[in-house]
Protein backbone atom coordinates (compact mmCIF):
# COMPACT_ATOMS: atom_id res chain seq x y z
CA UNK A 1 0.00 0.00 0.00
CA UNK A 2 2.95 2.24 0.70
CA UNK A 3 4.38 1.28 -2.15
CA UNK A 4 1.69 2.46 -4.29
CA UNK A 5 0.86 5.90 -2.72
CA UNK A 6 4.78 6.75 -3.56
CA UNK A 7 4.25 5.41 -6.93
CA UNK A 8 0.97 7.69 -7.44
CA UNK A 9 2.78 10.68 -5.63
CA UNK A 10 5.59 10.59 -7.50
CA UNK A 11 3.11 10.68 -11.34
CA UNK A 12 1.12 13.56 -9.44
CA UNK A 13 4.21 15.40 -9.25
CA UNK A 14 5.21 14.06 -12.93
CA UNK A 15 2.32 15.74 -14.05
CA UNK A 16 2.55 18.72 -11.97
CA UNK A 17 5.67 19.75 -13.40
CA UNK A 18 4.18 19.58 -17.02
CA UNK A 19 3.41 23.29 -18.96
CA UNK A 20 -0.09 23.97 -19.48
CA UNK A 21 0.56 23.72 -22.92
CA UNK A 22 2.17 19.77 -22.34
CA UNK A 23 -1.02 19.20 -21.10
CA UNK A 24 -3.13 20.67 -23.67
CA UNK A 25 -1.21 18.85 -26.45
CA UNK A 26 -1.83 15.24 -24.64
CA UNK A 27 -5.72 16.17 -23.59
CA UNK A 28 -5.82 17.22 -27.18
CA UNK A 29 -3.72 13.65 -28.87
CA UNK A 30 -6.22 11.56 -26.91
CA UNK A 31 -9.32 13.60 -27.82
CA UNK A 32 -7.99 13.28 -31.22
CA UNK A 33 -7.38 9.58 -31.32
CA UNK A 34 -10.34 8.62 -29.85
CA UNK A 35 -12.13 10.40 -32.42
CA UNK A 36 -10.85 9.33 -35.09
CA UNK A 37 -11.05 5.66 -34.19
CA UNK A 38 -14.53 6.16 -33.07
CA UNK A 39 -15.35 7.69 -36.54
CA UNK A 40 -13.44 4.60 -38.41
CA UNK A 41 -15.24 1.63 -36.31
CA UNK A 42 -18.71 3.78 -37.40
CA UNK A 43 -17.94 3.13 -41.05
CA UNK A 44 -15.80 0.08 -40.94
CA UNK A 45 -15.29 -3.19 -39.32
CA UNK A 46 -12.57 -2.25 -36.31
CA UNK A 47 -9.54 0.05 -35.85
CA UNK A 48 -6.73 -1.76 -36.83
CA UNK A 49 -3.18 -1.26 -34.79
CA UNK A 50 -1.23 -0.15 -37.75
CA UNK A 51 -3.88 2.44 -38.36
CA UNK A 52 -3.68 3.67 -35.21
CA UNK A 53 0.16 3.56 -35.46
CA UNK A 54 -0.16 6.14 -37.99
CA UNK A 55 -2.65 7.93 -37.05
CA UNK A 56 -0.54 8.39 -33.61
CA UNK A 57 2.38 9.49 -35.00
CA UNK A 58 1.14 12.25 -36.88
CA UNK A 59 -0.42 13.50 -33.50
CA UNK A 60 3.17 12.68 -32.45
CA UNK A 61 5.10 14.58 -35.05
CA UNK A 62 3.02 17.48 -34.69
CA UNK A 63 3.58 17.42 -30.77
CA UNK A 64 7.77 16.72 -31.88
CA UNK A 65 7.89 13.59 -30.42
CA UNK A 66 8.03 11.84 -33.55
CA UNK A 67 11.27 9.90 -32.63
CA UNK A 68 10.46 8.56 -29.80
CA UNK A 69 7.03 7.86 -30.60
CA UNK A 70 8.81 5.36 -33.57
CA UNK A 71 11.10 4.01 -30.59
CA UNK A 72 8.78 2.79 -28.39
CA UNK A 73 5.87 1.96 -30.71
CA UNK A 74 7.33 0.06 -33.34
CA UNK A 75 8.68 -2.90 -31.52
CA UNK A 76 4.67 -2.80 -29.98
CA UNK A 77 3.18 -2.90 -33.39
CA UNK A 78 5.46 -5.48 -35.27
CA UNK A 79 4.76 -7.94 -32.06
CA UNK A 80 0.79 -6.93 -32.15
CA UNK A 81 1.23 -7.85 -36.11
CA UNK A 82 2.94 -10.59 -35.77
CA UNK A 83 0.60 -12.22 -33.29
CA UNK A 84 -2.19 -11.29 -35.55
CA UNK A 85 -0.57 -13.51 -38.67
CA UNK A 86 0.00 -16.59 -35.96
CA UNK A 87 -3.35 -16.64 -34.74
CA UNK A 88 -4.43 -16.12 -38.44
CA UNK A 89 -2.38 -19.97 -39.21
CA UNK A 90 -3.85 -21.80 -36.34
CA UNK A 91 -7.13 -22.95 -38.24
CA UNK A 92 -4.56 -24.26 -40.45
CA UNK A 93 -2.33 -26.25 -38.13
CA UNK A 94 -5.44 -27.38 -35.56
CA UNK A 95 -8.58 -28.55 -37.08
CA UNK A 96 -10.10 -29.88 -34.25
CA UNK A 97 -12.46 -27.31 -33.48
CA UNK A 98 -14.21 -27.60 -29.77
CA UNK A 99 -18.57 -26.60 -29.71
CA UNK A 100 -19.44 -28.23 -26.73
CA UNK A 101 -17.22 -27.51 -23.25
CA UNK A 102 -18.46 -24.20 -23.45
CA UNK A 103 -21.78 -24.41 -23.83
CA UNK A 104 -21.99 -27.40 -20.92
CA UNK A 105 -20.25 -24.94 -18.65
CA UNK A 106 -22.19 -22.16 -18.96
CA UNK A 107 -25.11 -24.73 -18.56
CA UNK A 108 -23.87 -26.39 -15.51
CA UNK A 109 -23.35 -22.67 -13.67
CA UNK A 110 -26.69 -20.58 -14.99
CA UNK A 111 -28.68 -23.46 -15.60
CA UNK A 112 -29.39 -21.57 -19.62
CA UNK A 113 -27.07 -20.40 -21.87
CA UNK A 114 -27.07 -16.28 -21.27
CA UNK A 115 -26.59 -15.49 -24.72
CA UNK A 116 -30.01 -17.26 -25.40
CA UNK A 117 -31.46 -15.28 -22.63
CA UNK A 118 -30.32 -12.07 -23.41
CA UNK A 119 -31.03 -12.45 -27.18
CA UNK A 120 -34.61 -13.69 -25.71
CA UNK A 121 -35.34 -10.80 -23.79
CA UNK A 122 -33.97 -7.75 -25.71
CA UNK A 123 -32.98 -8.40 -29.19
CA UNK A 124 -36.07 -7.98 -32.13
CA UNK A 125 -34.37 -8.69 -35.14
CA UNK A 126 -37.08 -6.65 -37.38
CA UNK A 127 -36.90 -3.38 -34.98
CA UNK A 128 -33.15 -2.99 -33.70
CA UNK A 129 -32.57 -0.64 -29.86
CA UNK A 130 -29.98 1.41 -29.31
CA UNK A 131 -28.58 -1.02 -27.16
CA UNK A 132 -27.47 -2.95 -30.25
CA UNK A 133 -25.57 -0.60 -32.09
CA UNK A 134 -24.03 0.04 -28.85
CA UNK A 135 -23.02 -2.77 -28.03
CA UNK A 136 -21.45 -3.37 -31.83
CA UNK A 137 -19.63 -0.15 -31.40
CA UNK A 138 -18.19 -1.89 -27.59
CA UNK A 139 -17.27 -5.06 -29.11
CA UNK A 140 -15.56 -3.31 -32.29
CA UNK A 141 -13.44 -0.87 -30.14
CA UNK A 142 -12.58 -3.33 -27.35
CA UNK A 143 -8.70 -2.73 -28.96
CA UNK A 144 -9.05 1.09 -29.72
CA UNK A 145 -9.55 1.87 -26.17
CA UNK A 146 -6.04 0.22 -24.68
CA UNK A 147 -4.23 1.70 -27.54
CA UNK A 148 -5.46 5.15 -26.65
CA UNK A 149 -4.85 4.12 -23.22
CA UNK A 150 -1.38 3.31 -24.17
CA UNK A 151 -1.18 6.46 -25.61
CA UNK A 152 -2.04 7.97 -22.37
CA UNK A 153 0.32 6.05 -20.31
CA UNK A 154 2.75 6.97 -22.71
CA UNK A 155 2.77 10.73 -22.97
CA UNK A 156 2.61 10.62 -18.83
CA UNK A 157 4.47 8.38 -18.00
CA UNK A 158 7.35 6.03 -20.31
CA UNK A 159 7.98 3.26 -17.75
CA UNK A 160 4.23 2.61 -17.02
CA UNK A 161 3.58 2.58 -20.75
CA UNK A 162 6.33 0.19 -21.32
CA UNK A 163 5.13 -2.32 -18.15
CA UNK A 164 1.74 -1.76 -20.43
CA UNK A 165 2.58 -3.08 -23.27
CA UNK A 166 4.64 -6.01 -21.88
CA UNK A 167 1.29 -6.93 -20.18
CA UNK A 168 -0.81 -6.55 -23.58
CA UNK A 169 1.92 -8.61 -25.67
CA UNK A 170 2.13 -11.39 -23.14
CA UNK A 171 -1.83 -11.74 -22.96
CA UNK A 172 -1.88 -12.49 -26.97
CA UNK A 173 0.75 -14.80 -27.46
CA UNK A 174 -0.72 -16.39 -24.21
CA UNK A 175 -4.10 -16.55 -25.57
CA UNK A 176 -2.20 -17.32 -28.89
CA UNK A 177 -1.09 -20.58 -27.45
CA UNK A 178 -4.64 -21.37 -26.14
CA UNK A 179 -5.86 -20.74 -29.73
CA UNK A 180 -3.41 -23.29 -31.04
CA UNK A 181 -4.01 -26.29 -28.63
CA UNK A 182 -7.82 -25.62 -28.07
CA UNK A 183 -9.57 -23.98 -31.36
CA UNK A 184 -13.20 -23.02 -29.99
CA UNK A 185 -16.51 -22.15 -31.69
CA UNK A 186 -17.73 -19.05 -30.80
CA UNK A 187 -21.87 -19.55 -30.00
CA UNK A 188 -23.27 -18.00 -32.87
CA UNK A 189 -21.26 -20.55 -35.02
CA UNK A 190 -22.06 -23.32 -32.44
CA UNK A 191 -25.69 -22.25 -33.13
CA UNK A 192 -25.38 -22.22 -37.06
CA UNK A 193 -24.37 -26.01 -36.66
CA UNK A 194 -26.92 -26.94 -34.54
CA UNK A 195 -25.08 -27.47 -31.11
CA UNK A 196 -27.09 -24.65 -29.12
CA UNK A 197 -30.27 -22.84 -29.69
CA UNK A 198 -30.86 -20.34 -32.20
CA UNK A 199 -29.26 -17.22 -31.63
CA UNK A 200 -28.66 -14.05 -34.34
CA UNK A 201 -24.98 -13.52 -35.10
CA UNK A 202 -26.01 -9.43 -34.13
CA UNK A 203 -22.94 -7.97 -34.82
CA UNK A 204 -23.12 -8.66 -38.93
CA UNK A 205 -26.74 -7.78 -39.00
CA UNK A 206 -25.74 -4.50 -37.35
CA UNK A 207 -23.12 -3.59 -39.26
CA UNK A 208 -25.32 -3.78 -42.39
CA UNK A 209 -27.55 -1.39 -40.75
CA UNK A 210 -24.47 1.14 -39.86
CA UNK A 211 -22.70 3.92 -41.68
CA UNK A 212 -21.48 2.86 -45.53
CA UNK A 213 -18.14 1.01 -45.33
CA UNK A 214 -14.88 2.91 -45.91
CA UNK A 215 -12.37 1.24 -47.10
CA UNK A 216 -8.87 2.47 -45.23
CA UNK A 217 -5.53 0.81 -46.22
CA UNK A 218 -4.32 -2.26 -43.58
CA UNK A 219 -1.87 -4.68 -43.41
CA UNK A 220 -4.96 -7.06 -41.72
CA UNK A 221 -5.72 -7.42 -45.66
CA UNK A 222 -2.93 -9.76 -45.87
CA UNK A 223 -3.82 -12.02 -43.00
CA UNK A 224 -6.09 -14.62 -42.41
CA UNK A 225 -8.76 -14.92 -40.59
CA UNK A 226 -9.76 -17.42 -37.23
CA UNK A 227 -13.29 -17.47 -36.61
CA UNK A 228 -12.66 -19.95 -33.82
CA UNK A 229 -10.39 -17.83 -31.35
CA UNK A 230 -13.00 -17.77 -28.73
CA UNK A 231 -11.40 -18.93 -25.31
CA UNK A 232 -10.16 -16.76 -24.03
CA UNK A 233 -12.18 -14.57 -25.02
CA UNK A 234 -9.23 -11.37 -25.71
CA UNK A 235 -12.26 -9.13 -25.96
CA UNK A 236 -12.73 -9.43 -22.36
CA UNK A 237 -8.98 -9.67 -21.65
CA UNK A 238 -7.69 -6.51 -22.61
CA UNK A 239 -10.32 -4.01 -21.28
CA UNK A 240 -9.86 -6.10 -17.80
CA UNK A 241 -5.85 -5.47 -18.08
CA UNK A 242 -6.14 -1.88 -19.37
CA UNK A 243 -8.50 -1.54 -16.19
CA UNK A 244 -5.90 -2.97 -13.97
CA UNK A 245 -3.56 -0.51 -15.34
CA UNK A 246 -5.65 2.39 -15.14
CA UNK A 247 -6.77 1.53 -11.65
CA UNK A 248 -3.19 1.21 -10.19
CA UNK A 249 -2.81 4.93 -11.38
CA UNK A 250 -6.27 5.96 -10.92
CA UNK A 251 -7.62 4.16 -7.49
CA UNK A 252 -10.59 6.90 -7.96
CA UNK A 253 -11.56 5.79 -11.15
CA UNK A 254 -12.99 2.13 -9.81
CA UNK A 255 -16.65 2.37 -10.46
CA UNK A 256 -16.10 3.81 -14.23
CA UNK A 257 -13.67 1.02 -14.62
CA UNK A 258 -16.39 -1.74 -13.46
CA UNK A 259 -19.25 -0.23 -15.50
CA UNK A 260 -17.16 -0.18 -18.77
CA UNK A 261 -15.40 -4.04 -17.99
CA UNK A 262 -18.97 -5.33 -17.05
CA UNK A 263 -20.41 -3.77 -19.87
CA UNK A 264 -18.02 -4.72 -22.92
CA UNK A 265 -19.27 -8.91 -21.05
CA UNK A 266 -22.43 -8.32 -21.00
CA UNK A 267 -22.09 -6.62 -24.44
CA UNK A 268 -19.80 -10.07 -25.67
CA UNK A 269 -22.36 -12.58 -24.61
CA UNK A 270 -25.84 -10.24 -25.39
CA UNK A 271 -24.14 -9.86 -29.45
CA UNK A 272 -23.51 -13.94 -29.48
CA UNK A 273 -19.80 -13.61 -29.61
CA UNK A 274 -18.65 -15.55 -26.55
CA UNK A 275 -19.75 -17.79 -23.64
CA UNK A 276 -19.64 -17.07 -19.99
CA UNK A 277 -17.12 -19.60 -20.37
CA UNK A 278 -15.00 -17.51 -22.82
CA UNK A 279 -15.39 -14.34 -21.07
CA UNK A 280 -13.76 -16.08 -17.64
CA UNK A 281 -11.22 -17.59 -19.09
CA UNK A 282 -10.05 -14.23 -21.04
CA UNK A 283 -10.96 -12.72 -17.20
CA UNK A 284 -7.95 -15.55 -15.29
CA UNK A 285 -6.04 -14.91 -17.81
CA UNK A 286 -5.57 -10.98 -17.44
CA UNK A 287 -5.31 -11.31 -14.00
CA UNK A 288 -3.03 -13.73 -14.26
CA UNK A 289 -0.62 -11.39 -16.80
CA UNK A 290 -0.99 -8.31 -14.60
CA UNK A 291 -0.36 -10.66 -11.34
CA UNK A 292 3.00 -11.79 -12.59
CA UNK A 293 3.98 -8.31 -13.98
CA UNK A 294 3.24 -7.10 -11.00
CA UNK A 295 5.28 -9.90 -8.87
CA UNK A 296 8.54 -9.61 -10.71
CA UNK A 297 8.44 -5.44 -11.18
CA UNK A 298 8.42 -6.12 -7.49
CA UNK A 299 11.39 -8.60 -7.29
CA UNK A 300 13.00 -6.57 -9.50
CA UNK A 301 12.79 -3.28 -7.01
CA UNK A 302 13.92 -5.32 -4.38
CA UNK A 303 16.80 -6.79 -5.91
CA UNK A 304 17.65 -3.07 -6.75
CA UNK A 305 16.99 -2.04 -3.38
CA UNK A 306 19.58 -5.14 -2.36
CA UNK A 307 22.16 -4.13 -4.15
CA UNK A 308 22.75 -0.84 -3.87
CA UNK A 309 22.76 -1.37 -0.01
CA UNK A 310 25.20 -4.13 0.02
CA UNK A 311 28.25 -1.65 -0.87
CA UNK A 312 26.59 0.95 1.82
CA UNK A 313 26.57 -1.73 4.26
CA UNK A 314 30.40 -3.03 3.25
CA UNK A 315 32.13 0.67 2.81
CA UNK A 316 31.24 0.86 6.97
Amino acid sequence: MAELSGYLAKSKLKWAKKSHYDRLIIAGSVIFLFVVAFFVVLHRVFFTPDQFYVLAFIVALISGQAWAFVWDWTPLLLLILAYEYLRGLVPLLNRGIHFNLMWRFDLLIFGHLPSVVLQGAFFNVSSFHWYDYAATVIYLMHFVLPMVVGYIFWEIDRHYFKEYVIGVVSLSYLSFLTYLIFPAAPPWIASEQGNIPHLYHITNLVLARMFNYVSVPTVYGFFGANLYAAVPSLHAAYPLLTALFIFKKWPKLWPVLVVYVSTVWLALMYLGEHYFFDVLVGAIYALAVYAIIQRVKISFQQKKTSSNILPHLASR
